[in-house]
């Protein structure tokens, strides 16, 4: 092959370095959920039929994380007038698994209370069942599960892969147990319909908690808490508002390949958005900027806020909002962390409430003075 002139020749090797890449890395982002149920728990069908839904919808990663157990050894259930033996987790999955398309990550709920109020915590990656603490107060028990979890955690290798669920759940956790129980991640959204992502008019929600724990932790010089979205989904037979169904909440996480490990450094880095179904092209976060570029729906528009924390404030503010599918928002050192949030104006399919537009999370950057 001849080319005429230098011109020709470095869009040959532009097309030809494109396409390299696709092929080496065919996917930007890897779409998943960490918050899900079957027969193992109170989900209402078998583990491989949960798999099967993730996978044929899309999704590259899933975490079942029934209620206080691993999904090994026997379990039966109960179905209809039979008696069945439920599938291990790793009977089922190399039926569903494959490299560089779509993974089973283990998972449980770790599902405990105190004081007449819930507490659950999923763990990401374990090897091993850990039991729920029953320590005495709130505080005392999502302390102790956070860092039995992690402790099992860094056993297997991902010593931070855990979450803290559904704060506003039963009422369950308040601002200064999420900022102080040790966890690096927590639910900004759960699909469940009896979670209170919203608050209420005694209650915050859960985007502003997250905001005021973090405020406690850079206070006190540690890690942000990142925020994921999931499904928290137990009913795979009727899809309606009012029911705990798939497909609700996801995150997309930028990793350099579909492995546990891969996803868990990123995320750890905060590489990664939640989602109700905004999805983005491209963003970077860093301590000078945060740029965002959505990808674009036809007849959709989109607005983001940058929301945060200035320095002598009481309380978190929008500190910019642009609308269309480019978002810039520069540093100027005022802020203590910057996060962003994009909402559509498309209506979410079958939503946690009636209603609700379709929104994605950007995780919390702080901002250093002196770095």
């Amino acid at each position: 092959m001849r080319f005429k002139n230098s011109s020709y020749l470095f869009a040959f090797l532009l097309a030809v370095t494109v396409i390299g890449c696709q092929k080496n890395n065919p996917e930007l982002f890897f779409k998943g959920n960490f918050h899900t149920h079957s027969f193992w728990s109170d989900g209402n069908t078998y583990p491989e039929e949960v798999a099967r839904w993730y996978r044929d919808h899309g999704y590259h990663f899933l975490a079942v994380t029934d209620h206080n157990t691993l999904q090994e050894g026997i379990r039966k259930r109960a179905v209809g007038e039979d008696t069945v033996v439920l599938a291990e987790l790793a009977a089922y999955r190399d039926e569903f698994e494959k490299p560089g398309e779509f993974i089973l990550i283990s998972g449980e709920e770790l599902s405990d209370a105190a004081e007449k109020r819930p507490v659950h915590v999923n763990g990401i990656g374990l090897k091993q069942v850990v039991k729920p603490a029953r320590a005495p107060t709130v505080m005392e028990t999502l302390t102790a599960d956070v860092k039995a979890l992690n402790q099992a955690l860094e056993l297997a290798g991902y010593p931070e892969w855990v979450i803290v669920n559904h704060p506003n759940f039963g009422w369950g956790l308040t601002t200064e147990a999420l900022a102080q129980c040790g966890t690096r991640f927590f639910e900004v959204f759960n699909g469940h319909p009896g979670v209170r992502n919203y608050g209420d008019s005694a209650h915050i929600s859960t985007e502003l908690m997250w905001d005021r724990a973090n405020k406690w932790r850079v206070d006190l010089g540690q890690p942000l808490i990142l925020g994921v979205a999931t499904d928290d989904a137990h009913n795979y037979d009727r899809y309606e508002v009012g029911k705990a169904n798939p497909g609700r909440g996801w995150v997309m996480v930028r990793a350099r390949e579909l492995t546990p490990d891969a996803l868990y450094q990123s995320m750890c880095a905060g590489d990664f958005y939640a989602s109700t179904g905004v999805m983005l092209r491209d963003f970077h976060a860093g301590r000078k900027r945060i740029d965002i570029r959505i990808k674009k729906e036809e007849n959709i528009s989109y607005t983001t806020e940058f929301f945060g924390w200035l320095r002598g404030k009481t309380e978190p503010e929008i500190l910019k909002t642009v609308v269309g599918i480019r978002a810039v928002y520069r540093m100027n050192g005022t802020e203590l962390f910057v996060r962003a949030r994009i909402t559509s104006d498309k209506l979410k399919e079958n939503p946690f409430a009636k209603g609700d537009y379709e929104t994605a999370w950007l995780q919390p950057v702080e901002i250093r003075l002196n770095p």
